[in-house]
């Protein structure tokens, strides 16, 4: 039973000891008032500071006399000198910063002091992944199985952004192959000041079902970015466009063509429910009248971590396809999306 109690007693003296040290800051407030916890940082006027009473709380830097720390912390001064030490309160008014950068305490006002623990500068450059997949399979009076997949990576910083995308397309029905296409484009955007920037692109698309073996797209151009926060982005582009047009039976095709494209994606709920879509066309400098169209749009809704379920529809537009071909196709495509941001 003794022993029990002295271990009681032990334990209950290191906790004491250990929620000491850990919140062990004090802030001098200007209107008398002292807060004792944890000091985790202070920028762009404010000080964000924990206590065992109450969750992080934001003080106003203009109503903090001095503080005085256990542990050594970062200290940027408004002339841009970079102090790391301990703070000690001296009169109230003042603190003395003392700490292995400096040979001897210095003392300090808090208008001397711009940032305390500044959070890291935001990395120069940020990407964004989406990944998508889906399928089905029928056994029965009908055999067929349908599969797609699509990507697209962008990287992106203050002046510049890269974009990837490509897509694939599989189906068969009682063994005969009824859908196979494949997509994939490159862009290059550098932004010349604000939401004006210049982009180079290219696109490549194969259809065994529209006699295409390739039709390879260059292309040069202008555009403007309205929006571009973590959940509203709007941009709208115009240029000139090369088509290389290779077909399995047709005669081949080349031809420039004027371009534009509209794209937009919206959080309507944050990291919730996401609206996205993705419009270009293309209209013929050479030949009257001919013109390719491409979009998709859907919208991806949260299921857990970064995964959405993804519904998403994909649309195509030739006026002048091959002979026998359709001029319009429609994918619908229902399946599991993966966005990561880093």
């Amino acid at each position: 039973m003794i022993k029990t109690r002295l271990l009681i007693l032990y334990f209950a003296i290191f906790t004491l000891i250990l929620t000491n040290s850990v919140f062990a800051d004090e802030i001098n407030l200007k209107n008398g008032d002292r807060l004792t916890g944890k000091l985790i940082r202070m920028e762009e006027s404010t000080l964000y500071f924990v206590t065992t009473y109450a969750e992080e709380l934001k003080i106003k830097w203009e109503d903090v006399a001095c503080i005085s720390s256990e542990n050594e912390y970062k200290f940027v001064l408004t002339d841009g000198e970079i102090l790391i030490g301990k703070a000690l309160c001296q009169d109230g008014i003042k603190f003395q910063i003392e700490g292995v950068t400096i040979l001897e305490t210095r003392d300090l006002l808090t208008t001397e002091i711009k940032a305390i623990n500044p959070s890291p500068p935001p990395s120069a450059v940020k990407y964004k992944a989406n990944l998508n997949a889906g399928g089905s399979i029928s056994d029965g009076n009908t055999n067929s199985k349908a599969a797609n997949a699509s990507g697209k990576f962008e990287a992106r910083s203050k002046r510049q952004r890269f974009t990837l995308r490509s897509k694939y397309n599989y189906g068969e029905t009682d063994g005969e192959l009824t859908k196979r296409n494949s997509s994939g484009s490159f862009k290059y955007d550098f932004f010349i000041f604000k939401g004006f920037y210049s982009y180079a692109h290219s696109l490549f698309e194969r259809d065994d079902f529209q006699d295409l073996n390739l039709r390879s797209i260059l292309g040069l151009g202008v555009g403007y970015q309205f929006l571009d926060t973590d959940r509203y982005s709007l941009n709208a582009e115009t240029g000139i466009s090369y088509f290389n047009v290779d077909y399995d039976t047709e005669d081949d095709e080349h031809y420039v063509s004027a371009r534009w494209s509209v794209g937009f994606d919206i959080d309507l709920i944050l990291d919730r429910v996401k609206l996205f879509h993705l419009h270009e066309g293309y209209y013929s400098l050479e030949e009257s009248n001919s013109y390719y169209i491409t979009s998709e749009q859907g919208i991806r809704i949260h299921i857990a971590n970064n995964f959405y379920t993804n519904f998403q529809v994909d649309y195509t537009y030739n006026n002048k396809p091959a002979v026998g071909r359709e001029k319009s196709d429609t994918t619908y495509i229902l399946g599991l999306s993966y966005e990561y941001n880093f």
